[in-house]
Order: C-alpha cells, then structure tokens, then sequence
C-alpha cells in the first residue's frame, strides 16, 4: 500500500509541476497583480475538484464512454484554450494608453474576464484533466479500501499536491508583482502565456479532428 502511494504521489508530482495550460493561465494573470493570479488559480482548484469528484463517482467515466461527447469537449476545451490565448496576445500587443488617459482601475482588472472563471472553465474544458483521473486511478491500488474510497483518497492527494503547488507558485510570484507589473515585461509574460495557450489548443484541435 504504501509503495503505491508512493509512486502515486511522484506521478502526482511530475503531472501537477510541467508547465500546462493552467500553469500559463495563472502566470498570464499575473501582471495584473496577486489577487488576479490568486483568483485565477482558485478557479483551476474549483475545476480540479469537480473534475475529482465525477472522476470518483464515475460520471467522467460515463462521458468518456461517448466518443461524440468526449469529441465535443476536447473541441470546446480547444477553442476556449485559443480564445483565452489570443486575447493575451492581445492584450500583450494593445498600445498603451497615453499618461494624459489613464485606464480607469475597474477598466483594468475587467480586461480579460474574471481570472477566476478563465481558471475554473479551462480546466474543466481540458480533456486532459480529465483522462489523467480516468486513466491514472485504475494504475494504483490502494487495498484493501473499496475501490470507491481508494479513488476517493487518490483524488484527495491530487488536489493536495495541486493547492500546495499554486500556494508555492503564488509565493514566488508574489515577489516579482512589482517587477511583472512593469509595461514590457507584463508584455513578454502575457505574450509567452498566449503562445503557450495557443499552441496547447491548437494541438488538442488538430490531433482531435484528425482522428475525428
């Protein structure tokens, strides 16, 4: 039991650090100051969660079974990942308000939608959330739990790892808000994220009309 835990909780690890799609999504907030990169993790966490949960009880399972339906999602899931890229590369090249007009501090933080639900939608949009608790659950078994519970406890841990890593992830950002907030590297990070985004979705896109 403790072995499986063990390699269950590496694997947990390597999935959770690599750089993805919520990685950029957080990192492209963060210009915009700790509490929009906060809110936006916070989101990712609600999405994680409710993916953990139908993953447990076995409705990911049954969506997964549906190939028009897991096609459906891996396309939407492709299309809001695009949609939220091209809107950093716009808001990466839009041309800087003159010191005469001054954006309006509401203006701002609105720029881009909620953090929170760009957070909370790209993850419950990414298939691959999805299928990595489809697809690693069945790998490791905790016994002698139920299998209910085993899932239960392996999607606990998930999660725990994920919050520690946003609550670290959050911290060394925290320390470079004041250098992000500056005009060129706010450009540079948020355009970075936006290709980061586009080119994930885009490969989700293409891979899953070519096998469509």
């Amino acid at each position: 039991m403790l072995e499986q835990l063990a390699a269950f909780v590496l694997t947990c690890l390597v999935v959770v650090v690599v750089p993805g799609p919520d990685f950029a999504l957080v990192l492209r907030n963060a210009p915009r100051g700790t509490r929009a990169a906060t809110t936006a993790a916070a989101g990712i966490m609600v999405g994680n969660t409710i993916l953990a949960v139908l993953a447990v009880l076995g409705v990911t399972a049954l969506l997964g079974a549906s190939e028009v339906v897991g096609t459906g999602i891996r396309i939407a899931g492709a299309a809001y990942l695009l949609y939220l890229g091209l809107r950093a590369f716009a808001e990466a090249f839009a041309r800087e308000p003159k010191p005469s007009q001054p954006p309006a501090p509401a203006a701002v933080r609105q720029r881009g939608g909620s953090p929170f639900v760009q957070g909370m939608v790209s993850n419950l949009l990414n298939p691959k959330v999805a299928v990595f608790y489809l697809s690693l659950f069945p790998q490791f078994t905790v016994a002698p739990l139920p299998p209910l519970a085993q899932h239960a406890l392996m999607a606990g841990i998930f999660l725990l790892i994920a919050l520690a890593w946003y609550v670290l992830l959050l911290s060394a950002l925290k320390k470079v808000t004041g250098v992000l907030a500056r005009p060129r590297t706010s450009r540079i990070v948020v355009g970075s994220s936006g290709a980061v985004l586009v080119g994930v979705g885009g490969t989700i896109l293409t891979q899953t009309l070519a096998s469509a």
